[in-house]
This record gives structure tokens, sequence and C-alpha cells, in this order.
């Protein structure tokens, strides 16, 4: 995973009015509404933010997507979560009031839902799929599982009751790669809700947020990469505004010996999932939601898959080994595929 707007004027141009002395007129003043656009690499991906406004909001976001980055980055040395995956077992760090909030949330989505252990650091570290892979010894993995299976994920990291600090146990390592970017997702939303734009779209590659009304009133067109063939779009969803995260194994991997592995683990084998899935894409209330249970679905694989396409408080679709999309009954209306390789499930 390779970071707030205050403009103080004597006329608040935000709101568009401007009063003439002694109350003698009332005027509005709206800027024009222009398209801005900015892009940049951060979360340990290619992001771009484009904002339908009266003025450019693109860099405020940037500034804190790449504050974020900061923090949250398992490739910053510097970074809050390295800093806390190098501390002795029991040694409490000190953290900021972002990264106490997302750990917090990964553990309160874990204990709802389960499947997505972000104590499982040792794990993924050991394979290093997005540095130098390998594939680890039995040793070596079963040694890297019991640092976070001895205990329930809340009994081992331990957030002070403040915020400010924080400590993992029996040696266990934390990694967010199953909330960060939606989590990230969420923080850019808190500066639109203040600014409100008349649109926006933020991207960070595999998460998505939409908002507002677009200059044409046409809904928002999201493209659902084909998982065979990454570089073309499969479906499309319409939507007026949504957090949206996809899942694949087409992400990351890489093969060795004639077998591909992929960059989604398993916490119960301490492997990359084998899932008959090639694909979740998930639209929920959050980005750290849905950014979370698109991952969290994929390792459940097809097994799991109707509890989640049953669950009226998110939408999936999700695509099998044999190119047919599974879709929630409440979005199924907004999907078209593209690709006629591809159908629906029945």
């Amino acid at each position: 995973m390779d970071k707030t707007l205050k403009k103080r004027a004597v006329i608040s141009a935000a709101a568009g009015v401007v009063l003439i002395a002694a109350g003698i007129t009332v005027m509005n003043i709206k800027k024009p509404v222009q398209r801005f656009n900015e892009t940049f690499f951060a979360m340990d991906c290619p992001c771009e933010i484009t904002v339908y406004a009266g003025d450019d909001l693109t860099k405020d976001i940037k500034d804190r997507i790449n504050g974020l980055d900061h923090l949250l980055s398992a490739y910053d040395e510097e970074s809050d979560i390295n800093r806390l995956n190098a501390a002795e077992s029991g040694e409490r760090v000190s953290i900021s009031r972002d990264s106490s909030e997302v750990l917090r949330k990964s553990l309160g989505l874990y204990e709802k839902y389960g499947g997505c252990n972000i104590l499982i650091g040792a794990v993924t570290k050991l394979w290093d799929i997005s540095g130098e892979p390998k594939v680890p010894s039995d040793e070596e993995i079963e040694t890297a599982l019991a640092t976070f299976k001895a205990d329930e994920p809340k009994n081992i990291l331990n957030i002070a009751d403040d915020g400010k600090s924080a400590k993992l146990l029996n040696s266990a390592q934390a990694d967010l790669g199953c909330i960060a970017k939606g989590y990230a997702l969420d923080k850019v939303k808190e500066i639109l809700d203040e600014q409100k734009p008349q649109a926006a779209i933020a991207s960070f590659g595999s998460s998505i947020y939409c908002c507002g009304k677009k200059p044409d009133g046409s809904p928002f067109k999201i493209g659902i990469r084909d998982p065979f063939m990454p570089d073309g779009i499969c479906a499309q969803i319409e939507t007026d505004g949504c957090f949206l995260s996809t899942s694949g194994g087409y992400e990351r991997f890489f093969s060795a010996d004639g077998v591909t592995y992929c960059h989604i683990f398993d916490e119960a084998t301490g492997r990359p999932t084998r899932s008959t899935l090639q694909s979740v894409t998930v639209i929920a209330d959050s980005g750290a939601e849905s950014d979370f249970l698109s991952t969290r679905i994929f390792v459940g694989g097809e097994e799991e898959l109707e509890r989640w396409l049953s669950d009226d408080e998110i939408s999936v679709i999700a695509i099998d080994d044999r190119g047919r999309l599974h879709c929630s009954e409440n979005i199924k209306e907004s999907v078209s595929i593209t690709n006629s390789e591809f159908t629906f499930a029945d």
C-alpha cells in the first residue's frame, strides 16, 4: 500500500451568499461547476479523484489519502502499522487516531463476519507475494499461524481506551490489506460531505466511492473487471452513488511448479485461498465494510455464497470459475453483462 480543507474569507463563496452593507442587497453567487481531476499513486495502487464542483477539492483529498498511506502502509517503515509490527511482543506503541480507528473497525468487522483476520500478517510476510514470493515450508506456515490462532484477535491486539497506543501479543503481525482502501474512501466521503460538490468519484483500483449526481443527470456506470482477462470488462453496474469494492485472485499472484497462488489468504490454512469464485464485488454502506466483505466472501467461496446474496444490508456480484454472475436480487436489475462469454447464474 503504497497521503483538511479550510478556506477562510470574508465572503463565504461555499454558501454562495454575499451580503452588501446594511442589508441593502442580497445576491446569490455561484461558481460554475467544473470538472477537476487528479491522479497519483498511494495505498499501493493508482488513485484517481474526479470532482464536479465550483472549487478544486482534489488536492485536499490527495493530501488526506497520502497522509493515511503514510500511517497505514505496509511498505513505509515509519508507518504506525510497521512500527507496531516491529515492536517487541507486548510493547505498547504510540499510534494516530486514524490508525486506532481502522484497527478497531477491523476487529469489529471480524467479530461480526469472521473470515478476514488482520493479524494474519506473519503469514502474508512469509509468502511475500507482493515482493519476492516463495512457497514456504509446512513448518514455517504452522509457526506463522500460531501467532494469531491461539486466541481471538481482540485479545491479541490491544488498543488503549484513549486510542493513542496499541500493542500486539504473541508475536502477531497486522496486515490491513482487507480494509485500508475502503477506510480511506470513508475519509474521502467526510471531506465531500463537508464541501458538498455536485458529484465526485474516488477510485483506488479495486475500491470506488461515487457520490452526488453527474452533471448530465445520468447514473454512474462502474465496470466489473473480467477476472479471466483483467484488462477487459465483463459487466457494469449503474448506480446513483455507492461504496464498491472488488476482490479477486487475478489482482496479484505468482506461479511456482505449475501452481498459481493468489494474494488473498485463508486464515484457517495459512495458504492462498483456493476459491472457485474468481471475483467478488460488494456494495455496502461504508468503504471499510465493502472492502472487508469482498475479501471475506471471496475466501468463503461458492459454498457460503447464498448467505451473502440473501443479505439485504449489502449487494453482491460474484463471478464463478464458469463465468457466471451471481447477483443479489436487490442489485440485479442494475447489472448488465458486456461480454457475451459471461452469463447470469440461474
